[in-house]
C-alpha cells in the first residue's frame, strides 16, 4: 500500500445471530452486576433509574430468551431488561458486514 491508493469496500446490512445458538437474534437481553445501584463496578452505580443501564448485553433468539435467568446466573449477573425486535428496537439486530474488498488500480482511473 502506498499513499493515495484506493480501496472499494462492499458491505451488506445483515441480521445479527443469537450468541447462544446462532439462529437469527430477536431479543437484546441486558444484565447488571449484583447490587448494581451500590456496586461501583456497575453502570447503575449511584443512579435512581437504572432501567436503561447495562453492564452486559446479549443478542438471543426467542427460544434462548426463555433462559434469561439461567444466562444471568452463568454470567454472575442479574437480568435487567429485554428489548424485543420490533419497530422501536429494530436497529439493534442488524449491522453492516464487509463482504468484499477490492484494491483499485491507479491505472484504472
Amino acid at each position: 500500500m502506498n499513499e493515495g491508493d484506493k480501496r472499494e469496500i462492499v458491505q451488506e446490512y445483515r441480521r445479527k445471530e443469537c450468541e447462544q445458538c446462532g439462529e437469527p437474534a430477536t431479543h437484546n437481553l441486558t444484565f447488571l452486576l449484583p447490587n448494581a445501584r451500590r456496586n461501583p463496578a456497575s453502570s447503575g452505580y449511584g443512579k435512581d433509574d437504572i432501567s436503561w443501564c447495562s453492564d452486559k448485553s446479549m443478542l438471543v433468539c426467542d427460544e434462548c430468551a426463555k433462559s434469561r435467568y439461567k444466562i444471568a446466573d452463568e454470567l454472575g449477573m442479574e437480568w435487567c431488561a429485554d428489548y424485543p425486535k420490533n419497530d422501536s428496537f429494530e436497529h439493534m439486530f442488524y449491522a453492516w458486514e464487509t463482504v468484499e474488498t477490492k484494491d483499485i488500480d491507479k491505472r484504472d482511473e
